[in-house]
C-alpha cells in the first residue's frame, strides 16, 4: 500500500496509522505481562508464610505506600516526547484512521470545489441571458 503511494502526506498518515496498531498492541502485550508477573510477586511478597501475620499486613501497607509514591510521581511526569506516541496509540485504540480523516477531508474539499464552480458557472449563465441585447448585435 505505501509502495503505491507518491502523496507524502497520504503515506505519512497510512504509516502513522500502521505504527498506532503496532504499538498498541505491543503495549497490551507488555501492560498483560507486567500484571501477570506483579501480581504474582506481590501475592509471594505477602503471603510468604515464612513470616507472621503482622509482617504480612506490614508489607501489605509497605507495598500501598509505593503504589501511591509511583501513581503521584506518574502524575508529574510531563514528558512532551512521548505525546505523539500516546496520541497514535490512543487514535488506534478509539479505531480513529488518519488516513480515512484524510480521504474525508479531500472528497469534502472536492465537493466544495465543483459545489463552487457550479454556482460560479450558474451566475455566469444567469448574467449572461438577463442582459438586455446590445444595440449593436439588434441592428444586425
Amino acid at each position: 500500500m505505501l509502495i503505491g503511494t507518491n502523496d507524502e502526506h497520504e503515506r505519512r498518515t497510512l504509516v502513522e496509522d500502521t505504527v498506532g496498531k503496532i504499538l498498541l498492541a505491543c503495549w497490551h502485550g507488555v501492560k498483560s505481562e507486567i500484571v501477570q508477573v506483579l501480581g504474582e510477586v506481590v501475592d509471594r511478597f505477602i503471603n510468604d508464610e515464612a513470616v507472621g501475620w503482622k509482617e504480612q499486613m506490614n508489607r501489605f501497607d509497605q507495598l500501598l505506600r509505593i503504589g501511591w509514591a509511583f501513581r503521584e510521581a506518574i502524575d508529574h511526569i510531563q514528558d512532551r516526547s512521548l505525546n505523539l506516541l500516546r496520541r497514535i496509540m490512543d487514535d488506534a485504540e478509539h479505531r480513529v484512521s488518519k488516513h480515512q480523516l484524510l480521504f474525508t477531508e479531500r472528497a469534502e474539499l472536492a465537493s466544495q470545489s465543483n459545489e463552487a464552480r457550479h454556482t460560479l458557472k450558474r451566475k455566469r449563465e444567469t448574467s449572461v441571458s438577463a442582459e438586455p441585447p446590445s444595440p449593436v448585435k439588434a441592428k444586425l
